[in-house]
């Protein structure tokens, strides 16, 4: 399946190409940016070609996945949003509910970047996935994530541990 392309303002979310990759690696290997994902550790060049791999899979096998974000103005790729299925331990209240996440360069934060882009994501999930909730599992003192998270319309439906690290969930119909 190809990768649609979403415009906003600012931005423009396509599919990963081959080039995107040292950007990518360079996200996975900054700590500040990684602190509050997965394990909060960063990911070896080797680790962060298993996940680059893992977006195309999605979209050919789920036909929804991640988009690579790009800033209109300088064409420079800033992070990644979109909807996942990794078969983790969301628990059975979400196991059906497609997840959708983010990550930023340090560089594009506090610009909006993320409310903005996830705005798109949702309104393409509404268009594709149909009236479907969503879930956002971030970490609790990931603060920035849960104040976008608030202005895009999820709510917290509960606290708990997930993979052993506290984490809250967020949820929302599109």
């Amino acid at each position: 399946m190809l990768v649609p392309i979403v415009e906003t303002e600012r931005l423009i979310l396509r599919g990963f190409k081959l080039d995107d990759f040292d950007a990518y690696s360079a996200l996975w290997s900054d700590p500040e940016v990684t602190r509050h994902i997965g394990d909060g550790s960063v990911k070896s060049r080797e680790e962060a070609w298993t996940s680059f791999l893992r977006h195309a899979g999605h979209w050919q096998m789920l036909g929804f996945g991640s988009w690579n974000v790009e800033e209109k103005a300088t064409g420079r790729p800033i992070g990644y949003i979109g909807f996942n299925e990794r078969h983790r331990d969301r628990g059975t209240a979400y196991d059906a509910l497609p997840e959708v996440g983010w990550m930023f360069a340090r560089s594009a934060s506090g610009k909006g970047y993320a409310t903005e882009s996830l705005d798109a994501v949702l309104q393409w999930g509404r268009a594709n996935l149909g009236a479907v909730r969503v879930v956002a599992v971030v970490a609790p003192d990931n603060i920035a994530s849960l104040r976008v998270a608030e202005k895009c319309g999820f709510e917290i439906a509960e606290r708990r541990l997930s993979l052993g690290r506290a984490r809250v969930f967020c949820v929302r119909a599109l």
